[in-house]
């Protein structure tokens, strides 16, 4: 039997080195990451609570009540970007498991960790009811696997105030479940506090979303918002402070981040996590460079109102709503023709790049109906491509490579 590696002291130990690596200046781009790591390494050790969340959450309230939480998906994407490839030895170990293969592999990443000892039960399980059917799946199974209280966000699709209400109430009934397993009392003092500190992540978050708009882009792509970890946390707020300050000096400077940019693409899904040097191949072959992504252009306000405990609840009701994919992916296809539509035109999109990541059944079903519409409307040109967000076995990085060359060597000539 092969011997048991301690996930969590792995993932802070790497993300702690990468940071140390970069130069004093640069220290504030890979900080929220790296605490993130720490303190759940950290409470880990104490033997403290930790809960496991999905993606479409609201961090703010895990960090108010002292519970640090794991955001599953990000263990699927992390161990396909460092070197060892333990993501396919867990999704191996999901799949012996019966497991099946069409389930997001982030997931299956999660559920084979913890299946093999290396990824530690938590004390429990939060996620949201969006906004695909894997999280549904998944995390329900592992959570009568390993004998941990779930509970599931009922979030109904829709973004009207009557469903803002109802969400802020499961939010409420999410607070008393949590008190309840873990002994963590939230305080409101203690959330507006982590409310603030969101409110600043969020109005810098605004700030760049505006800079990606200009023509040429001062920004790097950013993938993944840190907004989903890090939110109401002092270090998040410092990072989109940062990004903002960085994009207006380069904006004063007169250039972009990419020189000679061709191309102002959108990824309107995942993208490949094995495959680091994707995205730098597509800007220096191409001059294709990414302004906006499902799942690192967050979109949500600042939460206005902070006076009662109600009022911050239907602030992150909100959010939880208009979370990145959960935007696009849950409710009706119009709700997101009614997001992408004007994103394509305010960031001046000259191609969308959808990929068709395998666990993702929202995006293949919408596909044709989402490039006619673009086609039509816009005369934005989609490129579909096959890929499998965390295992690049299914989909390999030279046959997508392939798909994209040709893309851009015939469609985009």
């Amino acid at each position: 039997m092969a011997e048991k590696m301690e996930l969590l002291k792995v993932l802070a130990f790497v993300t702690k080195m990468q940071n140390d690596a970069q130069p004093d200046e640069l220290k504030w781009v890979g900080a929220a990451r790296a605490k993130h790591w720490a303190r759940i390494a950290e409470a880990h050790e104490r033997g403290e609570p930790i809960n496991w969340n999905s993606f479409c959450g609201s961090p703010e309230i895990f960090h108010a009540m002292g519970i640090p939480s794991i955001m599953q998906e990000t263990i699927g994407v992390m161990s396909a970007m460092f070197p060892g490839k333990l993501n396919e030895k867990y999704i191996d170990i999901a799949h012996e498991n019966l497991i099946a293969d069409h389930v997001c592999s982030t997931q299956k990443v999660m559920i084979g960790a913890a299946l093999c000892g290396d990824l530690p039960p938590p004390t429990t399980i939060v996620h949201a009811g969006q906004p695909c059917d894997s999280t549904m799946v998944t995390y329900s199974a592992i959570s009568h696997r390993l004998g941990v209280p779930l509970f599931t966000l009922d979030i109904p699709g829709g973004k009207n105030e009557r469903v803002v209400q109802y969400v802020a109430d499961e939010l409420e009934r999410m607070v008393a479940f949590l008190e309840e397993h873990t002994g963590k009392k939230l305080e409101d003092d203690r959330l507006r506090e982590v409310m603030e500190y969101s409110n600043t992540a969020y109005e810098y978050s605004a700030k760049v979303n505006d800079l990606t708009k200009l023509v040429p882009s001062p920004l790097p792509r950013m993938l993944a918002t840190p907004l989903m970890d890090s939110a109401g946390t002092p270090e998040g707020a410092e990072y989109y402070k940062k990004l903002d300050e960085l994009g207006r000096a380069v904006v004063e400077f007169g250039k972009g981040h990419v020189p000679n940019q061709k191309y102002r693409a959108g990824l309107f899904s995942t993208w490949v996590a094995e495959d680091a040097a994707l995205f730098d191949w597509l800007e220096n072959d191409f001059g294709v460079m990414i302004v906006n992504t499902m799942l690192g252009t967050d979109t949500s306000r600042p939460t206005v109102d902070l006076s009662s405990r109600r009022k911050m609840m239907e602030g992150l009701a909100r959010k939880q709503i208009n979370a990145p994919m959960s935007r696009e992916c849950w409710g009706s296809l119009d709700d997101w023709f009614d997001y992408a539509l004007p994103t394509c035109r305010d960031w001046k999109l000259d191609v969308v790049i959808m990929t068709l990541h395998i666990g993702c059944k929202n995006i293949w079903a919408s596909q044709k109906l989402f490039k006619d519409r673009l086609a039509d409307e816009l005369g934005i040109p989609t490129l579909l491509v096959e890929v499998d967000f965390c295992d690049g076995r299914v989909f390999s990085s030279e046959s997508i490579r392939a798909r994209i060359s040709d893309f851009f060597n015939t469609m985009m000539a």
